[in-house]
């Protein structure tokens, strides 16, 4: 499975709201403007798609070094299933949308969580929403004019495509795939927005695109043929932490010495040029945590780090974990583990404060 972030990521395309701290939301070329005074403890948000309550097996877990909780499950609050949480992004109004692919329930859909007490709320399919029909929802962003984007496949074809969403009424639209917009051929893998610019990757073609928002038109950013420096071997999931660039978690990339795959990889979005930041051979003497097939990144500006979710895969697996990793000098440091399985989803937030 293929999960995305930047908006999946969704911090850099929505406001936090409630404890939220505006500048660990906003796009990169705010935050550079605007960093926050001082640095407050955070929480990862893990989405969980099999060791929940059933049916479905559902859940967002609330990860710390201290321990962890769960945000919402498909008992508690009451709503609508959740059945395999595949990516999750800041609504402007600082809820939650997550993508769930529906495996065991045979219904895919796009939820809206309260971040605060865990309510679910349907926005778009099991019946609500036109267009064409969700089947396997994948990466999530919040588009230009607050549009829900979501990477999918078409029935029948399989072929991959980006739906855009409407968030007040559900209705859903094809912006880019086949048939839908020119350029390069499609696989969209994730998708993610970075200075209200759509950009999208693809895991067939290990390559960028940049999509153009009123046609669907896409066009080569950095990969074969674009751009130089370490190429791609799996691009899974995008951030940025600065104007003029997005960072790559590149899920298989090869290092030496028999050690596992994974590395984060800066492009220059003017002249694509790529850029490893950390990978599992460099830097050595310092990381104290190794990559191992990472699924998903986010960035948070407070302490100028990316986090990166390495997934559990099975109860029975070993726990999976959250890396966090210097901006500046690429070094690896256990952030949390927890215990979970088929974790594919990532978000960082403020730890609530409840006020006496």
């Amino acid at each position: 499975m293929v999960v995305a972030v930047l908006g999946a990521g969704g911090v850099l395309a929505g406001v936090l709201g409630g404890a939220g701290t505006p500048a660990m939301a906003q796009t990169g070329a705010a935050r550079a403007l605007n960093l926050p005074k001082a640095c407050v403890a955070i929480e990862a948000l893990v989405g969980d798609g099999a060791s929940g309550p059933g049916p479905g097996n559902g859940e967002v877990l609330r990860v710390q070094p201290g321990g962890q909780s769960t945000l919402t499950t498909n008992t508690a609050p009451p709503g609508p299933s959740l059945d395999d949480p595949a990516d999750m992004a800041f609504l402007p109004n600082g809820d939650i949308v997550l993508t769930d692919q529906g495996f065991t329930t045979g219904i895919p859909q796009v939820v809206e969580v309260n971040p605060g007490t865990g309510v679910r709320t349907v926005i778009s399919g099991a019946g609500l929403g036109t267009g064409p029909a969700l089947v396997m929802p994948n990466s999530v962003a919040i588009g230009p004019g607050g549009s829900i984007l979501v990477t999918d496949i078409a029935p029948v074809t399989g072929n991959p495509r980006l739906l855009r969403i409407d968030p007040a009424t559900g209705n859903r639209s094809v912006l880019t795939g086949v048939g839908v917009g020119a350029g390069p051929a499609v696989n969209v893998a994730a998708v993610g927005v970075e200075g209200g610019v759509i950009y999208v990757t693809d895991v067939v073609g290990n390559q960028i695109m940049r999509v153009d928002p009123a046609t669907g038109n896409r066009t080569l950013v950095s990969g074969p043929g674009a751009g130089g420096g370490a190429p791609f071997f799996s691009p899974v999931s995008i951030t940025s932490d600065r104007p003029g660039s997005i960072v790559v978690l590149d899920a298989e990339r090869p290092a030496p010495g028999g050690l596992p795959l994974g590395g984060l990889v800066r492009v220059d979005l003017a002249t694509g040029d790529r850029t490893l930041i950390s990978g599992n051979a460099r830097p050595t003497s310092t990381s104290t945590e190794q990559f191992d097939t990472p699924i998903d990144v986010q960035y948070n500006a407070c302490d100028n780090a990316f986090y990166v979710l390495q997934t559990g895969f099975s109860p029975a697996a070993p726990d999976g974990r959250v890396l966090k990793v210097d901006a500046a000098s690429g070094v690896r440091t256990l952030f949390a583990s927890y215990t979970g399985a088929e974790n594919y989803a990532l978000l960082l937030r403020p730890i609530p404060v409840t006020v006496p």
